[in-house]
């Protein structure tokens, strides 16, 4: 099955709306820009849009059990990401900050409700975590759209 034209489009806008969002906060560029900088915010929701429908369509191609689906999502997105939190924490340790809780909260995938710990590995990292939950509920997403005759 192909991909679609305009998903591929809609994910490269998003990911560019994403990036000059935070280049704009980066540098402290304010007036018409600081304003440009909102559709980031609207690029993160359409790139995960687009993020669950190729996966669906992916899901079509060649459907996955749910631990398989789990084990091959878990081994690209989650074990790199617990490395990295790993390293991190071991250099918090080192600067003699703290790095249990941010640890645990990135691990177990709890820091974006703790808002203490939102941004204690780095801000981008909710991402990962909302990404893995997103995966752990997909079993129940693809079997509610298929109840309600999308599939």
């Amino acid at each position: 099955m192909k991909k679609l034209d305009v998903v591929n489009f809609l994910r490269g806008y998003s990911i560019s709306t994403i990036v000059i969002m935070h280049l704009i906060g980066m540098f402290g560029i304010s007036g018409i820009w600081e304003k440009a900088a909102a559709f980031g915010g609207a690029g993160v929701h359409v790139f995960i849009l687009c993020s669950g429908f190729g996966l669906y369509l992916s899901f079509l191609r060649s459907p996955l059990g749910y631990v398989a689906f789990l084990k091959k999502r878990f081994t690209r997105i989650y074990a790199p990401m617990a490395v990295l939190c790993i390293a991190t924490a071991v250099w918090m340790a080192c600067m003699g900050r703290e790095w249990f809780m941010p640890l645990l909260g990135n691990l177990l995938l709890f820091k974006m409700f703790v808002p203490e710990l939102e941004s204690s590995m780095g801000g981008q990292m909710w991402f990962v975590s909302t990404i893995i939950q997103f995966y752990l509920a997909w079993p129940l997403i693809v079997k509610l759209f298929n109840i309600r005759g999308g599939g």
